[in-house]
């Protein structure tokens, strides 16, 4: 016969909302930061455990400002919430596209002008920024995304273009590594270049972070561009 009070017991119904407060998963994007998804269950994933309760709060974006906020949010507490002008609720843990949007493919892509491109962005899992460039000299053509912020994994890609008929070309160079593998600050760029002719040429930046689209809400993968 088991011994001790009865009272000690939880109910079945305590049970159930105890179960019930726990913040499902699928990934560590749908918990806060500082948790990650375990068995399902937001949950401690390193460190000192937080407060009780933390991990079972859902994830939000955090801003200083509007303008660290996507379309259709506003910057509340720190926080960005609906500006309730939305039908459906725009999804505020997204990110705010850059200034260069909408740059997602070749015959939308902004013209380099000759100074670096700063403060581009990935503002979804996935996105592609395109920049179009030219020389009226045989030279070598380097292009380097440098003064990387919050950056996974991304790759970039040269092209051949013409310009005339909006065509893609030839891939001339490519890469989806840092030009060093050392940690220090001269090795966090990626670099491409090749000998070229006289002409016009495309740039593809592509973001290969493995996240879910549409639910990456930590801080914004940045990045500058500059060609020579």
């Amino acid at each position: 016969m088991a011994c001790g009070s009865v009272e000690e017991a939880p109910t079945p119904e305590v049970l159930e909302e105890q179960t019930s407060e726990l913040r499902t998963c699928n990934t560590y994007l749908d918990c806060r930061s500082g948790c990650g998804c375990i068995s399902g269950v937001c949950a401690t994933a390193i460190g000192p455990p937080p407060p009780a309760g933390y991990c079972d709060v859902p994830p939000v974006r955090a801003c200083t400002t509007g303008a660290d906020c996507t379309n259709g949010c506003l910057c509340s507490n720190n926080v960005c919430v609906n500006d309730g002008g939305f039908s459906p609720p725009a999804n505020c843990l997204l990110a705010p596209a850059d200034s260069y949007e909408s740059d997602n493919s070749h015959t939308s892509a902004t013209s380099y002008v000759g100074t670096p491109q700063l403060n581009h962005n990935f503002h979804r899992a996935g996105d592609q920024d395109w920049v179009l460039g030219a020389t009226n000299i045989n030279m070598l053509m380097t292009v380097e995304i440098y003064n990387l912020r919050n950056v996974g994994g991304l790759r970039v890609e040269l092209y051949a273009y013409n310009y005339d008929t909006r065509t893609l070309g030839t891939l001339l160079a490519s890469t989806s590594s840092l030009v060093c593998s050392d940690i220090a600050q001269h090795c966090m760029k990626f670099k491409v270049s090749t000998n070229v002719a006289p002409g016009v040429y495309a740039v593809k930046v592509v973001d290969t972070r493995n996240v879910p689209a549409g639910s990456d809400w930590r801080p914004t993968p940045t990045y500058d561009l500059k060609w020579y």
